[in-house]
């Protein structure tokens, strides 16, 4: 005999919500481009960064066992 699970509903109902979810965030997100206000970016002389400075050194960890 054939029984449908009392979830099928709800997993089925839970996947069409998240499919519309996903294509309305794609839109909006697709679309905000256009919306957004034109801007300009400027990039002067790059300069060179050096690395940080290493304030401590610490002690070397070792860790020994018996197996078992």
């Amino acid at each position: 005999m054939y029984t449908p699970s009392p979830y099928g509903l709800h997993r089925n109902l839970s996947a069409v919500l998240a499919a519309l979810i996903v294509a309305a965030s794609g839109l909006v997100f697709g679309r905000a481009h256009q919306l957004a206000p034109e801007g300009i970016v400027e990039i002067g002389q790059l300069t060179p960064v050096e690395p940080a400075v290493q304030i401590a050194a610490l002690p070397e960890i070792v860790v020994t066992a018996q197996r078992a």
